[in-house]
């Protein structure tokens, strides 16, 4: 098979799975899948699978509508949820009290992830030589990129200036193969469009935008003439105003080109996925190495757009933006120069 899969002798845990899917209407050909797991529910392996591509940042970059693209190709089957968190995030609930740990749709342990997958397991368990040598899965946790919140959790790490170990090392270890998908949107919008689509029920306005990033902007600053840039990137407090430090794209994406090879990693533009659809899609399939299926421009409108009212505070104000393309300019200027493309300058 391309998607990494192996058969394990815990057959509860596909009781466990069937029964969710069998329940829910929204997957194709339900009730073939179901009869046969009916027919052969004694058995004692079940086949396990994980992600052979994780699209891995950015959050408010438009990953959602090139998430809902890359799942149109007939040889790819999601996960239960785009963005199951487990790897910069959930893995680490069991032992520590983290914000995002309440929620019991989002799997903890590595049996709960690997069951995010159940169902492309049991579409593999029941396909042709033909179709296993196909058919793959992936998850779109934006979380994976960046956030290395948790690391400062543990007991021991407080006073660490950078984490020792990130999320990359990790995936490497379970997943050395793993294909990594990255969509970058310019910064400055990016950290707009995020502002106000998280907390929504707080009360926002362009001015009170204004305030947070000079109050973010000097912290950041401040941090910078004390401490090693990548520290600044990852320490856990200096996302208190806004997410300023999510737009550091190039420190993040440099440490995962240390520990991936360079021919693992795909990185694109949200300008350029909106302008070109149907040839970075095109990209993709073959950097996936699946077959190109014949990609159009439908379905192009990006989806998780602003809402009315967020739509009724407009735009930043002209000085923030000014504000924000200083503090980012250098920053831009280095990931232009990693990915050897002027286009990440964002004139």
């Amino acid at each position: 098979m391309k998607n990494p899969c192996w058969y394990d002798d815990d057959n509860n845990r596909r009781k466990i799975w069937m029964e969710r899917i069998c329940s829910d209407d929204k997957y194709v050909d339900t009730r073939r899948r179901c009869k046969m797991y009916s027919g052969d529910r004694k058995k004692n392996t079940t086949l396990r699978c994980l992600p052979y591509f994780l699209l891995i940042g950015q959050p408010k970059s438009g990953s959602t509508s090139l998430y809902s693209r890359i799942m149109q190709h007939p040889d790819i089957i999601s996960g239960f949820l785009k963005e199951p968190h487990w790897w910069a995030r959930c893995r680490h609930c069991r032992y520590l009290q983290l914000p995002y740990c309440n929620s019991t749709l989002l799997p903890q342990s590595f049996t709960e992830y690997g069951d995010h997958f159940s169902y492309v397991a049991e579409t593999l368990h029941i396909s042709n030589k033909s179709e296993k040598e196909r058919i793959v899965t992936g998850e779109g946790s934006q979380s994976t990129l960046w956030d290395h919140h948790w690391w400062w959790e543990y007991p021991g790490n407080e006073n660490d200036k950078v984490p020792r170990i990130l999320n990359a090392h990790f995936i490497r270890h379970i997943l050395p193969d793993v294909k990594l998908l990255v969509i970058l949107r310019n910064p400055v919008d990016r950290l707009y469009s995020d502002y106000l689509f998280f907390n929504k029920h707080q009360q926002k306005s362009v001015q009170m935008f204004n305030d947070k990033v000079t109050h973010a902007v000097h912290s950041v600053n401040n941090c910078l003439t004390k401490n090693s840039l990548r520290h600044c990137a990852y320490y856990k407090d200096m996302s208190v105003h806004v997410r300023l430090q999510i737009g550091l794209y190039a420190v993040f994406l440099k440490d995962w080109m240390d520990v991936f090879p360079r021919k693992q990693l795909l990185v694109i533009s949200l300008d350029n996925f909106s302008t070109n659809q149907s040839v970075v899609m095109s990209k993709i399939f073959k950097f996936l190495g699946l077959r190109d299926f014949g990609t159009s421009e439908t379905n192009s409108e990006h989806l998780n757009q602003r809402s009315r009212s967020n739509k009724r505070i407009g735009d930043m104000l002209n000085e923030t933006r000014l504000m924000l393309e200083k503090f980012y300019k250098p920053f831009n200027k280095a990931l232009s120069l990693l990915m050897n493309d002027t286009s990440f300058l964002w004139k």
